[in-house]
Order: structure tokens, then C-alpha cells, then sequence
């Protein structure tokens, strides 16, 4: 198929919510899909806890005419640290796990290079907030950059990895992204639980927050709806979604734009409800809020980044996360002090995408300020 056609099909997918101002997503997201030939894109807008606009761009494969529709499935990347923080926060409420379980009596036989003393610092709160001092990646981890994550990761990779493992620094002493970090929260929620990954989102995310059109595995029925993923360096080039075994819990997610939605709202009025007197959600992330100590401004909490107007990024504080898996990419930004937010989720993705979303985020707020 060729990317006019491709650039046909785009335009031509009518959006059901219609407003002036709705013009302007529709025409960022149009120049942005033009200018940096992506095949495939969809988006949700929310207003005053409202979805205002929501709009699928593209097609499901460049060699099709097959248009996104709002049951679109995309792998969600690193949004999926999002689902395990809520899983984590809903057995810590349980009495399953608390914030300061540490891996010491969670995981006893399993490390080697870390002293035993220093296992007990590292605990549920360090692995949610990043300041638990392990890697990013456990080492036995290879990929190619740019290509997808083949083959999963096993029970046996990731022993093999913990008895090796060294850390980056002390526990609690300072933030560091780590992936490795979520994996491991999976890892210990199906122990305590008795649960798969998936089992525990569609026990707690499905069924308990009632967010549908969240996975973690796919049946034949539901691959027909996944979005076909392109290398954001080279893209008209076609990947594949990443199979990532016990590692699915830092990054291998799928969602389509209305399961993103439903999340957001939700996240939406359990921030706003939140109250020193009454019992927190599991979907407030920000039980917690450290700083980063990479800006001023920047906070991480339990699952989800804060941007505070020290930052600069926005007016008022703004609460976000997202993917990318050098093919489908992600963004989730929301503020509760205006009761909106905007999620994306693409086929291809790349920091272009990544600006996308804070451009059409600082749209949204200005608005709401006028």
C-alpha cells in the first residue's frame, strides 16, 4: 500500500465527537502523522471527567485499507507500570504485602551478591518508587536496539539474574528508573497471591476496577485487533509486539484507547476524592511522591511521574507515564486540579510522540483556564 493511500484513510476516519476546538487535535495529530510518516495513531481527550474527543487515525497495517477503530489493541510499553502499581497497592490493602516487605523475607534463597543486610532496605517501597538501586535491565537480558524482545524471559532467567545481580546504588539513597524493579514487583505479587500476571489484571484490573480492554495475553480472537508495530528509526519497516515472559509486568500490556480511557477516568475521580480521612485506592499512585532529584519539579510516586509548575513543563501539577517499545509507543497525562487528560497510543512511536502528548496536554489546560 502506498503512504498516500495510507495518508487517504487517515483522513477520511470521521471522529463522533464534534467541536471547534476538537479541530485543533485533529490537526496536530494530522501534521504530526504527515510529517513523521506514522501509520497509525489513536487518541482520547477528557474534560471535566468526560471523554470530549476520541479518534482513531490510520490502519491496522501498512498492506491494508483497514481503518483504527476505538477497539484497536496497542502494547502499551511502560503505561503497564501503571496496572502493577495498582495491583501492588491492592494487595498491600489486603494485607498481602506492605510498603516495607522487604526481599530479604520475600525472596530469601534467591540473591547471592547482595549482603543480606542490605536486602532488607531494599522493600515494596523502593521497587514502586525507583530507589531501590537495581539496573534497569537484569543482565542477562539482550536485544537489539530498535528490534522487538523475542523468546520471553523464564522463572530460570530470572533466578539466574538475581544471584548475579549488583547494585547501582544503596537502597533508598536515590532515584533510578529501573524496569528491572517492576518485573521483580510482578514477580512477587503472582508469589503472594497464587496468580499469573495476567490472572491478577483481570482479577484486580478487569474485574475489580471494572477496566476492560486491558491484557496481558492475547487470544487469536483478540490478535485480529492488534495494530501491526513499526520501527520508529526506520518507518515503513514492520515489527513485532515484544514477548516478554516475567518481564510483562514492567512493559508488555496491551490496551486499546477506550481501556486507557476508562483508566484515566477512574484515576481521575480517586485523585480528586483523595483525603487524609479516608482509605486510599489502589488508583492513586501518588501515596507516595519523591523526588527525583533530575529537576525541580520532578516527582515519582508509585507508578506514575508528577510534574509540578516548578518544572516548567505545565501550569499545575500534572500526573503522567508512557511507553515505548521501539515500535508501539504510548502517552497518559492527566491533572486532577482540572479533571482532564489526554491518552495516545500509536504504532510507532519515538520522542516526537512523547512532545505530541505534552503539546496537546498544554492545549487542553490552557483551555481550561480561559
Amino acid at each position: 500500500m502506498t503512504l498516500i493511500r495510507s495518508a487517504l484513510i487517515t483522513l477520511c476516519f470521521i471522529s463522533p465527537f464534534v467541536s471547534a476546538d476538537n479541530d485543533f487535535f485533529d490537526n496536530e495529530i494530522k501534521t504530526y502523522m504527515k510529517a513523521n510518516n506514522v501509520p497509525a495513531l489513536s487518541v482520547g481527550v477528557i474534560e471535566n471527567g468526560k471523554v470530549t474527543f476520541k479518534h482513531g487515525y490510520g490502519v491496522y497495517n501498512r498492506n491494508s485499507d483497514q481503518a483504527i477503530k476505538d477497539d484497536s489493541l496497542f502494547q502499551i510499553g511502560s503505561q503497564t507500570k501503571v496496572l502493577t502499581s495498582i495491583i501492588t497497592l491492592a494487595l498491600i490493602d489486603e494485607g498481602r504485602l506492605s510498603h516495607t516487605s522487604n526481599i530479604a523475607e520475600l525472596l530469601p534463597e534467591h540473591f547471592q551478591a547482595i549482603d543480606k543486610n542490605v536486602l532488607k532496605n531494599i522493600t515494596i517501597d523502593t521497587l514502586l518508587s525507583h530507589r531501590s538501586g537495581l539496573p534497569n535491565y537484569p543482565s542477562n537480558v539482550t536485544r537489539v536496539d530498535g528490534d522487538a524482545m523475542k523468546g520471553g524471559y523464564s522463572e530460570a532467567q530470572l533466578f539466574t539474574a538475581l544471584k548475579t545481580v549488583e547494585l547501582a546504588h544503596q537502597p533508598n539513597s536515590k532515584f533510578a528508573y529501573s524496569n528491572f524493579n517492576y518485573a521483580l514487583l510482578g514477580y512477587i505479587a503472582s508469589k503472594v497471591s497464587g496468580k499469573t500476571y495476567a490472572q491478577l489484571v483481570k482479577h484486580y484490573i478487569n474485574d475489580g476496577f471494572a477496566v476492560n480492554d486491558v491484557y496481558v495475553q492475547l487470544s487469536p480472537q483478540l490478535q485480529k485487533r492488534l495494530v501491526t508495530p513499526y520501527r520508529k528509526d526506520q518507518r515503513d519497516i514492520a515489527t513485532s509486539a515484544w514477548n516478554m515472559g516475567l518481564l510483562t509486568p514492567h512493559g508488555g500490556a496491551y490496551a486499546s484507547i477506550d481501556g486507557m480511557l476508562e483508566l484515566m477516568k477512574k484515576q481521575l475521580i480517586a485523585y480528586n476524592n483523595h483525603s487524609e480521612d479516608k482509605p486510599t485506592s489502589p488508583l492513586f499512585s501518588s501515596q507516595a511522591d519523591y523526588a527525583t532529584g533530575l529537576y525541580d519539579g520532578l516527582n515519582y510516586g508509585y507508578g506514575m511521574f508528577s510534574a509540578t509548575p516548578e518544572l516548567g513543563l505545565y501550569p499545575q501539577t500534572v500526573y503522567w507515564h508512557g511507553g515505548d517499545l521501539d515500535g508501539f509507543g504510548s502517552e497518559y497525562v492527566f491533572a486532577p486540579q482540572s479533571n482532564s487528560g489526554v491518552v495516545l497510543l500509536t504504532s510507532s512511536g519515538g520522542k516526537e510522540f512523547v512532545m505530541l502528548g505534552r503539546k496537546l496536554m498544554r492545549h487542553l489546560l490552557a483551555k481550561g483556564s480561559e
